[in-house]
């Protein structure tokens, strides 16, 4: 099975596997680049509102230092594909019952940066994608690691 070529990874991924060097999230990202020398083949969808989540994780977690080291590290690691939300699509989509509103800027960007698979920690929001949305697959990082990695 060929391992997808563009992932949405959730601001979890990034956070657990910065934190956790031995977990499936740490895994993911040192298979897509993370810490190499040269970038995986894959790309990492990302927005403004993803590295905005990133950041207020990161500072509430640990401090301001720690967050812009992180964001510096996808940058310099990781290949990334930007996207940019439309906010009418954006309001739309959170004013809808589809996906959980705290959750509509992360679907939209996997969505608009046209991912092959998505993966979060986040068990309900990926079993609520996987049900209302077939854009792309949906796996946690155990489900993709064991899938793609092993």
């Amino acid at each position: 099975m060929a391992t997808p070529s563009r992932l949405f990874l959730d601001t979890n991924v990034y956070i657990i596997g910065a934190q956790d060097t031995h977990s499936p999230e740490a895994e993911i990202l040192r298979w897509a680049g993370w810490g190499e020398s040269e970038p995986a083949p894959v790309e990492v969808v990302a927005s403004p509102e993803l590295f905005d989540q990133i950041a207020r994780v990161a500072r509430r977690l640990r401090h301001k230092d720690w967050s812009g080291e992180l964001i510096g590290r996808i940058w310099r690691y990781l290949r990334v594909h930007v996207v940019v939300l439309d906010p009418v699509e954006l309001a739309r989509l959170e004013a809808s019952s589809r996906i959980p509103r705290e959750d509509a800027s992360i679907y939209l960007t996997a969505h608009a940066g046209q991912t092959d698979c998505f993966v979060s920690s986040n068990h309900e929001l990926v079993r609520a994608l996987l049900t209302t949305v077939g854009d792309f697959e949906c796996l946690t990082p155990e489900q993709f690691v064991t899938k793609y990695l092993r």
